[in-house]
């Protein structure tokens, strides 16, 4: 038998730092929306060729920080994971 186990945490920001947790969050949810969107058109330009779908590059969220200023206030890891998380995502979408 499997036993799962939780432990809730509170967090209570002061203004500033709920402030940073907006942005994070905003600019997350942003740069997540902005490669799902370059994967989707990606993907329909390309769902001919499965080699070209293979090897088509998309971008990084280093490239997303040059062409929008903003995400550079947040931490980079943040966006970094988001990354990670699509990928996660596509690949257990076409793994099933």
């Amino acid at each position: 038998m499997k036993l799962n186990r939780a432990i809730k945490i509170r967090l209570y920001p002061n203004q500033a730092q709920e402030k940073m947790l907006n942005k994070t969050f905003g600019c997350c949810r942003f740069i997540y929306n902005k490669m799902l969107e370059e994967r989707i058109k990606g993907y329909e330009e390309l769902k001919g060729d499965s080699q070209a779908l293979y090897d088509h590059r998309y971008k990084t969220e280093k490239e997303y920080k040059e062409k929008f200023e903003f995400l550079k206030e947040v931490d980079a890891k943040a966006l970094q994971s988001e990354w990670r998380h699509l990928k996660s995502a596509y690949d257990n979408f076409f793994r099933n």
